[in-house]
């Protein structure tokens, strides 16, 4: 029997030699280990090596300079990633613009903004996503502009920015139009960011948005804002689900208990006992949050044996419900006592 170990990372000064290597992988590795400068003399040689990589003959060698040029973020790097802007290759040109929008808007505007009116539609699409988190004033002249992109994915990105604006109420009539469109993610967003403003006339693309794995978390969060009995009744069967994400399951749950609906604490239970541990640690959350003291003894119970859960969350959780609830304050106490994650947790709760 023959095992395979996975290839150790160059050392540094191999990773410099092999900037120019003759094989594709060596180059692709030399990038990789040039992401990690130990000091300000090897940050600079990182610098040197991933430029001659950045324009490197093999698109996939390009891509790993790139993301090593994002993960040094450093300021140095602008001109490297803006060069690559206009690489031949789609993935390249979408890991300089991510990277760009690593440095930040102030550092990288100029060419962010150039990006937004590219003719590569990826770029308009991470610019656009860039843009949106960096609170520009001229924001909404953007979003207005690529609501109307030729390409969908845009749209659906120029769709969700909208819930970045301040005055986004003032846009319905363009969102309800987007409720029309052809493309599924370009509806589902617009149902979404109509209930985030609790606007019920894109309750329908909500419900769609809600069956996409993509949009469903985004959904299940807005959905609280509308009390349309369909939207309930979606909310419990995708709570009460036995198959599918624990976490879609979690939030779906956090959603009906945050519209006081029963069923919302009775999933929440059965996702704190259930053998599949994802989205335990969102449900012991949301009981925190909307203090169920209803399930204190059930999250003191998970305290017990705590497993596949955040300690931060636990604690935080049962400190929301000890003035409530004895059984959660005495939970805290017993965690206080454990020499783990748990305890250190509990003990920084301690009055």
């Amino acid at each position: 029997m023959t095992l395979l170990l996975p290839q150790l990372p160059p050392k540094w000064s191999a990773a410099l030699r092999d900037v120019q290597a003759r094989r594709v992988p060596a180059r692709v590795a030399a990038a990789t280990r040039l992401a990690q400068p130990s000091d300000e003399r090897e940050i600079e040689q990182a610098l040197a090596g991933l430029e001659r990589l950045s324009t490197d003959v093999d698109a996939r060698v390009r891509a790993a300079a790139v993301q090593a040029l994002a993960e040094l973020a450093d300021a140095r790097t602008l001109p490297l990633l803006r060069a690559r802007l206009a690489d031949s290759d789609g993935y390249v040109r979408e890991l300089s613009a991510l990277g760009l929008a690593d440095l930040g808007w102030s550092v990288a505007a100029e060419p962010l903004l150039a990006a937004l009116r590219s003719e590569h539609p990826e770029l308009r699409f991470q610019a656009l996503a860039a843009a949106a988190a960096s609170g520009d004033p001229q924001l909404t002249a953007h979003v207005m502009r690529m609501l109307g992109d030729e390409d969908p994915y845009v749209r659906a990105s120029a769709v969700a920015a909208t819930r970045s604006l301040e005055h986004a109420d003032n846009l319905s009539a363009k969102l309800r139009a987007a409720l029309a469109d052809p493309d599924r993610k370009v509806r589902g967003q617009a149902g979404i960011t109509l209930a985030t403003f609790a606007d019920p006339t894109g309750t329908d693309a909500l419900l769609e948005a809600i069956d996409d794995p993509e949009l469903a978390l985004d959904a299940l969060e807005a959905a609280p804002q509308l009390s349309d009995d369909r939207v309930r009744e979606r909310l419990a069967f995708v709570a009460g689900s036995v198959l599918g994400s624990r976490l879609i399951a979690a939030a779906a749950a956090r959603a009906l208990a945050r519209l006081g609906d029963p069923r919302g604490a009775h999933c929440l239970r059965e996702l704190l006992r259930a053998f599949r541990t994802q989205g335990r640690s969102l449900a012991v959350q949301t009981i925190g949050e909307l203090e169920l003291v209803d399930l204190a003894p059930d999250l003191a119970r998970l305290a017990q044996r705590p497993r596949a859960v955040d300690p931060s969350a636990l604690v935080e959780s049962l400190s929301r419900l000890a003035s409530k609830a004895p059984e959660a304050a005495e939970a805290l106490r017993q965690l206080a006592t454990r020499s783990d994650a748990f305890g250190e947790a509990a003990r920084s709760f301690e009055p």
